[in-house]
């Protein structure tokens, strides 16, 4: 039984929506602001621009293979097994700790009136046991949503996704209108921390985690109705009007503070409980009955992401399995055609992640690396696509493809290291167990598994990620040396960006390699059954 295509263009439009609007709307605000202080406006706006030149690549590549949780196959088919399973190991790790964060975000709202769910360790809030028990119930309860089917899920979601369009639109309004202080755009610096300091917002603060979640579209490729006209239409849509929410939603953030409350400084601002920073603002307004709506919506909006990545991220790992990077029981699809293995594994991971989170914010950048790596091989993919692939149709077709490639490459540099060293490390570190264990995984079933890794076309990749992390160690962001300035920083990641940019290119695989591998991928799609 194969994945059905029966995800409509509205319905696709607000799964990408209710992606994006999550817990970004009620943490990121205010960690933007800390990071970035007034200038964190333009946070929005310059992250929002960045994630949609990356979308352009992802556009025409999704519509031009619109399969379930395709993404993972691009790199698969540009440069064989090796690449493609690195890049797959790294998808699935961000998507599957997706649901999880959101859940993590609704208790660490919910311990204000909800006792004993939570503590405070160090400077950070922590599950209890008790908090834990209901995450895991909360966790299984969405799992459940997801196998019963995808169309009940989409359909079902537009409700939720108007809901968390209206409270944050509804706080926005509050904000502007309610007690402004425009002194707060200058009285400490309209930009404090500098230039600097708004792009470490965009990687730390929760803006380019927030604006990721428009790639729901591309994920579900495979279930949508028309997905040369669906898909696009999702993928712009959903970043133009959040791009437009959470700038305005930044803006009220920023006037509405008392100015005694940023009188050290925007790093020091703080709340009583900062489990609820929007709740702070609303209860010195005293508008305590949108304190109740916003408590109420701490459970909705991040409901909504969680939805959408639990079906995001078993469509990636339903993918892994086809391509046989993973169990081939985990492809298995119940009577909705729902690869509901995939969604089992996903929880049981999922709960073993809630050990190590310590807080919201403790693991945005580590995501919001792993996700720009991901998005990488968009631009990356596109011109080769563009040579090997060149029969299949493109209703959307991306115009200076190889340029614009360029760029949203350049950008997605610029992104990681924009993180800090201290998270790229950390992701390299993953991608190496990856590495390992997709080696070790190869060695072990040589005798039965004649697929081949494609060494020569992975050495890129390694180099990469080489080259990624000594700029990142030598660079100005998150625990670098500061060895190289922020401005030579643009110089030097542009320099590499065109070296990887071209060696990608070079060591890509042969046409007729990429077109065995692609009808390979297409066959197990097509071919997929109980």
């Amino acid at each position: 039984m194969q994945l059905k295509r029966n995800i409509s263009k509205t319905s696709l439009l607000f799964l990408s929506i209710g992606s994006i609007v999550g817990s970004g709307w009620l943490f990121g605000s205010f960690y933007t602001a800390k990071l970035a202080g007034p200038a964190g406006i333009f946070a929005w706006i310059i992250g929002g621009l960045c994630v949609a030149i990356i979308a352009l690549t992802l556009a025409e590549l999704s519509t031009m293979l619109p399969l379930s949780g395709g993404s993972t196959a691009y790199t698969h088919i540009s440069h064989g097994k090796m690449t493609g399973s690195i890049f797959s190991w790294i998808t699935w790790l961000w998507t599957v700790v997706v649901a999880p964060i959101e859940v993590l975000a609704i208790f660490q709202y919910a311990s204000t009136y909800i006792p004993n769910i939570s503590e405070k360790v160090g400077n950070t809030e922590t599950l209890t046991g008790k908090g834990l028990l209901l995450a895991t119930a909360l966790m299984a309860v969405l799992s459940i949503i997801n196998m019963i089917g995808v169309k009940i899920m989409a359909e079902s979601n537009k409700f939720v996704v108007i809901w968390k369009l209206i409270i944050p639109i509804g706080a926005a309004y509050l904000l502007l209108t309610t007690q402004i202080h425009p002194t707060n755009l200058t009285d400490s610096g309209f930009a404090p921390f500098g230039f600097s300091g708004i792009l470490s917002s965009i990687a730390s603060g929760g803006v380019s985690f927030s604006f990721f979640g428009f790639q729901t579209a591309i994920f579900l490729a495979g279930e949508a109705k028309n997905p040369q006209k669906s898909i696009p239409f999702a993928l712009f849509g959903s970043l133009f009007a959040c791009m437009v929410l959470y700038t305005i939603l930044q803006l009220g953030f920023i006037l509405a503070i008392e100015p005694s409350a940023i009188k050290n400084g925007w790093d020091q601002i703080s709340f009583s409980g900062d489990a609820g920073p929007l709740a702070g603002i609303f209860i010195a307004l005293g508008f305590t009955f949108m304190v109740k709506v916003l408590y109420f919506d701490a459970i909705i909006s991040p409901l909504g992401t969680a939805v959408g990545f639990i079906a995001s991220s078993s469509r990636i790992l339903y993918s892994i399995s086809l391509q046989g990077d993973a169990p081939k029981i985990i492809s298995k699809v119940n009577r909705f055609s729902i690869p509901w293995i995939a969604i089992f594994t996903n929880f049981v991971v999922g709960m073993l992640l809630f050990l190590p989170f310590s807080g919201w914010q403790s693991m945005i950048a580590f995501l919001s690396a792993a996700i720009i790596l991901t998005l990488a091989s968009g631009p990356l993919c596109l011109p080769i696509f563009r040579n090997h692939l060149s029969h299949l149709e493109r209703p959307f077709k991306l115009p200076y493809a190889n340029v614009i490639s360029f760029i949203a490459f350049y950008i997605c540099n610029l992104m990681l290291q924009w993180t800090g060293w201290c998270t790229v490390w950390k992701l390299e570190f993953a991608a190496l167990i990856g590495i390992i264990i997709f080696s070790f995984s190869h060695l072990r079933n040589k005798k039965t598994n004649h697929e081949k890794l494609h060494f020569k076309s992975f050495i890129w990749l390694i180099l990469y990620l080489i080259i990624s992390g000594v700029i990142s160690y030598l660079g100005t962001y998150g625990g670098g040396k500061a060895i190289i300035s922020m401005q030579m920083e643009f110089i030097i990641i542009a320099i590499t960006s065109l070296f990887i940019f071209i060696l990608a290119q070079k060591s890509a695989l042969s046409k007729k390699e990429s077109l065995e591998i692609y009808n390979k991928i297409i066959d197990h799609h097509k071919s997929n059954s109980k």
